[in-house]
């Protein structure tokens, strides 16, 4: 064969794989402001970019516009890549259960997700706080007060998390918003603020959840509240948890003016499943990429060995998602990808 005919050839094959590559699926994957949707988020594009050729955007912003944009099935957001599915009931209840709109779907397995207050062991220790009444104590919330004005400070999230309102909401029904005052800083804010009260030995209180890297990194406790028992919403009467005199009645801001009046929190929120949700239409734009969603599956330990790569020891998100990609290729292929023809 003569070296032009060679030639030839390679550069065929070179335009052939281009070409391939350039005929992958457009996907735009939601990024929230906390750790664990980055790293699915990239651990989802290192997956797509490798496997289907995809060209992959990662879109930042807040979680319910967002939702909303995937939810049109317009191509503007087509993944939101850690869905804690309590945390939006109206979106739930009107994109993706059954009987709705069904405009988005969700991946088969889930993972457990847990959130509540936290403050750390030396505190508890000292002080013996353990209970979520005690907050109703205008000398517990002296404790936590840092600018000198008799309250408390409070983290409830950071800024567009729904939970901002959510213990807005249980502050006035558990009897303790008089003595608190609740802060909504960004999240590597309020983990610096927690690392220096650490270091100095000083009272933090704070809400959480998990997983993530800073239940490994410090001793925290999660403060006691009484059992949840049921949704009170209408949202969730389809939902095995709804109970019209349970104890989670809460209303979105979005929804009605009068949220906070009309909503009632007296105890701990349930644990929640943690999907992938995606556009439905995805099944006919990109049939394989759907059912790799659908079958993906994160796990915990996973989760936040993520987690701590990121926020822990500083490493760029799509660095720690491609180096567990090339780790776990058994797992992504015989479980995430398995009977996709791509």
């Amino acid at each position: 064969m003569s070296r032009l005919l060679k030639t030839l050839i390679t550069l065929a094959g070179f335009v052939g794989f281009a070409a391939t590559a350039q005929a992958g699926p457009s996907i735009k994957i939601a990024e929230l402001n906390w750790s664990g949707s980055t790293a699915g988020a990239y651990v989802m594009k290192a997956v797509l970019e490798e496997y289907f050729d995809a060209d992959v955007e990662i879109v930042g912003g807040d979680e319910i516009p967002l939702f909303e944009a995937m939810a049109k099935g317009d191509g503007s957001i087509d993944v939101f890549s850690d869905f804690w599915s309590i945390y939006l009931p109206a979106q739930w209840d009107r994109y993706v259960k059954p009987g709705s709109e069904e405009s988005v779907k969700v991946n088969a397995t889930p993972y457990l997700g847990r959130e509540g207050l936290f403050i750390p062991g030396y505190v508890q220790d000292e002080h013996g706080i353990t209970k979520i009444e005690q907050l109703a104590d205008a000398e517990v919330s002296k404790l936590f007060d840092t600018d000198g004005d008799g309250k408390g400070e409070m983290w409830t999230g950071a800024p567009g998390w729904q939970s901002v309102d959510e213990w807005a909401v249980k502050a006035k029904s558990m009897n303790f918003a008089p003595h608190w005052t609740p802060t909504t800083v960004e999240t590597w804010a309020m983990e610096s603020l927690l690392d220096a009260a650490y270091k100095r030995k000083k009272p933090f209180i704070f809400y959480h959840y998990q997983p993530e890297w800073i239940h490994a990194a410090y001793d925290l406790r999660q403060i006691e509240e009484p059992a949840f028992d049921g949704f009170a919403n209408e949202a969730f009467k389809d939902d095995p948890r709804y109970n019209p005199d349970g104890c989670y009645n809460f209303v979105q801001a979005s929804e009605d003016a009068d949220w906070l009046e009309k909503s009632s929190i007296t105890c701990a929120k349930s644990s929640t499943d943690v999907y992938i949700a995606y556009s439905a239409n995805l099944a006919e734009r990109a049939p394989g990429v759907a059912q790799f969603l659908d079958q993906l599956a994160f796990s915990l330990p996973a989760m936040s060995g993520w987690i701590k790569r990121l926020a822990q020891d500083e490493a760029e998100a799509e660095v720690v998602a491609m180096e567990w990609v090339a780790a776990n290729k058994d797992v992504i292929e015989n479980e995430w990808l398995k009977g996709i023809s791509r």
